[in-house]
């Protein structure tokens, strides 16, 4: 009753809102924007001289290349790349020049090698003028295989980074990459983003699958959005990961947002008719293009904070990012209020960049309708216009109130010296800019100069550019990397750690250097040494560097995944070293516990389990919770891999010690207040374990105000023959656990009967019926 009350309502609400009215000048336009206090907005280029703009980045010497996704939303292909300058230093574009057209619905553009980066699915293209006439006449498909999806979420956002890689966004439609037209071996990138080395020798997919745009703070860090949720951070770098393919990590990434996904935001015009999801009005449905603020000219309080466009509703919404623990948290700016918003239904912010200025440039391409047909009814498709407003295009600059564009740079002439020194500027263009153009140049020339500034600038900022163009320029030695682990800044040392890891195998300094930031005081950098520790060549070492780690940060959750990340099948080793601790039975090492043991579990190896239950049951005086988990946590891989319990109870001389623990795991199955996860587990142990009292206990699980976890779990317990008994309450079972119950009982031809007379009697709609379960009911004799 009360959703066909909210369904009368729609209609209602929708028939209040207006219809997007005529699009309003460039000078009319302006005036329709409220920017925070202490800030102005001006117009810096509009149509003609762009259109439909999407993204933007300045080169070198300050002119602006812009993507225009002229063909959005149906084609036929016919995007744009263009360039804009201003030669006369007033802050506005006064020379537009079509730099390459046709590209089809390009979404990303970087400068590059004195030309551009574009990505436009299929391709990645490098377009270059080599003959002065303002056009690309070098054209090359740099990596082929984007999926060529939906326009509005195919692969973009390249990113030249802090590690010389370039970086780019899935756009939610994924493909399977190689280099341009070779050959050569082809790189999945299905929910992850990528990144590419500047030679273009090596490509791999990167954490995070983000929809449009991504971002880098000034310490590396990388952050990513889609149409809800506004701001992520990819947490767990996949290279780590790889290293323990047995690890289950849940995902590697997660909002940020203290305000949460689909947060609300507060437009100043009008809503309008929406042709879907009409709930959605009034909060974040378009989120992208988060970008961290890195210019250094807002004053410090802007400094690092995310801004992000919501173009549905016509704003830039602006969060202070701040750090927790192993990553961060987004809390909103203003209470009420967003950074920049305009009256304008036809302005659409689609995308933000940092200026040589510090200033702040908004991509708007002004269109009366930004989202795809495909989410659009053909009825409401039928009064609109799709494409109002594809011959228009602003580009505004957001600046301190008294500041004045700066001069215009000229860095492509500079010397490499010059480009060093560039290091040194508070505005994160100049010191990545500078960096980008040593690694395309390769100028080992700047080799001291660069020596120097990483262990002797004043500016954390500069020595971390220095180290990382070291890197790139294959000129990082040992002395640079031990000042870099020793230095006062928390930051450098994260970054020290992630330089020495390579060398670690062949350095013993450096391993005793990496092992002295045991007691670190940053959380950061003890996150960094969880990962960084799987590299230190005695193992035993190791593990001590992990558990005194764990006993401090085991209440962050990606960091007790970095520290299993670096184990080398030496679980049952570390909670050794952790026994002590874990008597303590605080939540988080429960959680712990729970997790190494599914890892020793999943990697299969009998001689591991065997060592994993001697550790957890040595000097055991009762069955505390924490052990009791550690054998619970096995039940998932025993089941698996076909292991029997008995048999490696016997092996470890535990057996009737374990007997005696099967009350305690009893009561955690039927214990409300127990985790979810340990109760599961705890099921899944005693299911392989005969205890007489176990059947009875589960079949009172199955009711709905159990988790839907524990009342799958305990269906599985009870196996074919128990679920078979099971169907006389299935008019009281949730829909997980009627599927559960249903692909016990058809698992074999004699529990299929009851499933058949119950379909007869109408107890069972077939409607709950997977189309395999049909198939194989109808081939039942």
């Amino acid at each position: 009753m009360k959703m066909l009350r909210l369904l009368a309502v729609i209609p209602l609400i929708a028939a209040t809102f207006q219809e997007p009215s005529g699009p309003l000048s460039p000078k009319e336009a302006l005036k329709s924007f409220t920017v925070a206090p202490g800030f102005r907005i001006d117009l810096v280029a509009a149509e003609p001289d762009v259109m439909d703009p999407v993204a933007m980045a300045f080169d070198e010497d300050g002119s602006i290349y812009v993507a225009e996704m002229a063909d959005y939303p149906l084609g036929p292909p016919s995007g744009r790349i263009r360039r804009l300058e201003d030669t006369d230093g007033d802050g506005k574009v006064d020379r537009s020049t079509l730099f390459v057209d046709l590209v089809p619905y390009p979404k990303g553009v970087m400068p590059w090698r004195g030309g551009v980066l574009v990505i436009a699915a299929p391709d990645v293209w490098f377009y270059k003028d080599t003959d002065g006439d303002g056009k690309a006449d070098v054209r090359e498909v740099v990596f082929t295989g984007f999926t060529a999806g939906n326009q509005q979420h195919r692969a973009n956002g390249l990113q030249f980074g802090l590690d010389n890689w370039i970086y780019g966004t899935n756009g939610d439609s994924g493909g399977t990459i190689r280099r341009g037209s070779q050959d050569s071996p082809k790189v999945s990138i299905s929910n992850r983003d990528f990144r590419f080395r500047p030679d273009y020798s090596g490509f791999e997919g990167t954490a995070g699958r983000g929809q449009f745009a991504n971002t880098f703070d000034d310490w590396g860090n990388r952050f990513i959005n889609d149409n809800s949720n506004h701001i992520r951070h990819p947490v767990l770098p996949l290279p780590y990961l790889a290293r323990n393919p047995d690890l289950a990590v849940p995902s590697v990434e997660e909002g940020i947002s203290d305000h949460g996904g689909s947060s609300k935001v507060f437009p100043t015009s009008k809503l309008q008719e929406r042709p879907n999801d009409h709930f959605a009005a009034g909060h974040f449905t378009s989120a992208c293009s988060v970008t961290i603020y890195r210019g250094a000219a807002f004053g410090d309080e802007f400094q690092g904070n995310a801004f992000t466009c919501e173009p549905v509703h016509n704003l830039v919404h602006r969060d202070l990012v701040v750090p927790k623990g192993a990553s961060f948290t987004a809390k909103r700016a203003y209470e009420k209020a967003e950074f920049l918003s305009s009256t304008d239904n036809w302005s659409r912010p689609v995308n933000l960049c940092v200026g040589p200025d510090g200033a702040l440039y908004v991509v708007d391409m002004y269109r009366a309708i930004i989202e795809h047909p495909q989410w659009i009814p053909l009825e409401m498709q039928k009064r609109v216009d799709l494409r109002g407003g594809s011959d228009k295009g602003r580009i505004y600059r957001v600046s301190a109130e008294g500041s004045k564009p700066g001069p215009r740079p000229k860095m492509s002439s500079a010397s490499g010296a010059d480009l060093v020194a560039h290091f040194e500027n508070p505005n994160a263009w100049w010191r990545s800019t500078a960096q980008r153009l040593l690694i395309e140049r390769q100028d080992k020339s700047v080799i001291d100069a660069l020596r120097k500034t990483a262990v002797g600038s004043t500016s954390p900022l500069a020595r971390l550019h220095a180290l990382w163009t070291l890197e790139g320029l294959g000129g990082l030695d040992e002395a640079q990397i031990v000042a870099a682990i020793g230095d006062r800044d928390a930051g450098i040392r994260e970054h020290g750690l992630k330089l020495a890891e390579p060398r670690l195998a062949s350095s013993a300094v450096l391993n005793d250097r990496v092992a002295a930031l045991r007691e670190d005081a940053s959380p950061r950098v003890r996150f960094q040494l969880a990962f960084t520790s799987g590299y230190l060549k005695d193992p035993d070492a190791a593990l001590d560097l992990l558990a005194q780690i764990l006993a401090r940060d085991i209440d962050d959750k990606w960091t007790r995944l970095a520290a299993m990340s670096s184990l080398k099948k030496n679980g049952p080793q570390l909670l050794a070293k952790m026994t002590g601790f874990l008597e303590k039975g605080t939540p988080s090492g429960i959680e712990f516990v729970r997790q190494l043991g599914e890892l020793v579990g999943a990697g299969r190896d009998e001689a591991q389990i065997v060592d994993w239950i001697k550790t957890f049951t040595a000097d055991a005086a009762k069955a505390d919770r924490w052990r009791l988990v550690a054998l619970a946590s096995l039940g998932p891989a025993l089941r698996r891999g076909g292991f029997k319990i008995d048999a490696l109870l016997e092996k470890s001389g535990r057996a009737a010690m374990v007997d005696a623990w099967k009350a305690g795991l009893l009561e955690t199955t039927i214990d409300p207040t127990r985790d979810v996860p340990d109760r599961v587990s705890a099921i899944e142990m005693l299911s392989l374990m005969p205890l007489p009292a176990l059947a009875v206990a589960l079949e009172k699980l199955l009711n709905p105000q159990e988790p839907p976890q524990v009342q799958v779990a305990a269906v599985k317990a009870l196996g074919t023959d128990g679920a078979a008994k099971l169907l006389d309450g299935w008019s009281r079972y949730t829909a997980p656990v009627r599927r559960e119950v249903l692909a016990a009982c058809l698992a074999k031809p004699a529990t299929m009967e009851g499933v058949v007379d119950r379909l007869e009697k109408g107890d069972i709609r077939v409607v709950a019926l997977e189309p395999h379960q049909k198939d194989a009911l109808l081939k039942h004799p």
